[in-house]
């Protein structure tokens, strides 16, 4: 009976409520954080480092915020990168370089800690491989990227696509994603505002490398042009001269996510263009902060060196609230 009267006056304590025991209860809450990556660069376009957080002025609808600042190579912040590639028929003297520069992306663009996924486009969005850190298995992928439909690509559907791939990643996580495509739409149902917003609202960043179908078969060897044995197709020349007149996506992309829009024509290009997108997402300066305003929508971000008003700075133009 003495060992029960016990334990019923130790439930009696653990019962009682534990805040009548802390002088300053702590409580729990969602609170939103928002990832602001920053390149900086000067004038001819080389990375600048050694800034602090004080260089740095971040506002969130014109409001001034109190920021943080890491380092691109912090834990908090591995790369999520999916790679989309146009693979239409008219793609294939442009295929036949892209097959060569898979082995490039692990070490040079998601690092040791970051993972990448593959998918492919042309009348349809095809998976070729999902988020994985082996590099390996990663030029595997872009080796088996062929030609199929000819004049199909799809490239806002894939970007759509590749979105909702990136949502799964945890949102600590740099979310990015590699177009390597011509810079215009072929035949898309998805509309461009919509995975703009899409993106957005998921802290993607676009970086497009584009080409011209038409342009890349005068540097291809004839094998690596197989729909076009007779050379270039001076026609299709003429009519994507036309479609010149139609809107850039892949530079809206870009413009909308805070990513850069960058053209290649060469193997030599390809190569220099990735290197370039992994050494400008190694050199991020990562910006953090907890909103002052929980307003609902689209908020409009600035990010200013006052100090340094000569430089260069490309960010993200906003993010969306529910």
């Amino acid at each position: 009976m003495t060992a029960v009267l016990c334990a019923l006056s130790v439930a009696a304590i653990a019962q009682e409520p534990q805040e009548a025991t802390l002088p300053n209860p702590t409580i729990r809450a969602n609170v939103p954080l928002v990832l602001v990556p920053v390149t900086v660069t000067d004038r001819k376009g080389k990375f600048v480092n050694g800034l602090s957080v004080e260089d740095f002025i971040v506002g969130d609808n014109g409001i001034r915020q109190k920021i943080r600042l890491d380092t691109s190579d912090t834990v908090v912040a591995p790369v999520s990168l999916v790679v989309a590639v146009q693979c239409s028929g008219i793609s294939a003297a442009v295929l036949a370089k892209i097959n060569k520069v898979g082995a490039m992306i692990q070490p040079l663009v998601i690092g040791d800690r970051g993972r990448a996924a593959v998918v492919a486009f042309d009348d349809e969005v095809r998976v070729f491989q999902d988020f994985t850190s082996d590099g390996t298995k990663i030029r595997i992928a872009f080796e088996k990227i062929e030609g199929r439909v000819i004049k199909a690509g799809r490239m806002i559907d894939a970007t759509a696509e590749s979105v909702k791939m990136l949502e799964t990643r945890p949102e600590s996580s740099r979310r990015i994603l590699l177009i390597l495509s011509e810079s215009r739409d072929r035949g898309s149902k998805a509309k461009l505002p919509q995975v703009i917003e899409q993106a957005q609202r998921a802290s993607v960043m676009i970086y497009p490398a584009t080409y011209s179908a038409h342009a890349t078969p005068w540097t291809a060897r004839p094998e690596d042009n197989p729909n076009m044995p007779g050379g270039p197709d001076y026609m299709g020349g003429l009519i994507e001269l036309m479609r010149m007149s139609k809107t850039n996506d892949a530079a809206v992309f870009a413009r909308a996510t805070g990513g850069r829009h960058l053209s290649f024509e060469t193997l030599k290009g390809l190569e220099e263009i990735i290197t370039r997108a992994g050494e400008d997402i190694h050199s991020q300066y990562l910006l953090s902060f907890v909103p002052s305003s929980s307003e609902a929508g689209y908020h409009a971000l600035t990010v200013a060196v006052p100090s340094h008003p000569e430089l260069l700075i490309r960010a993200r133009p906003g993010y969306w609230t529910q």
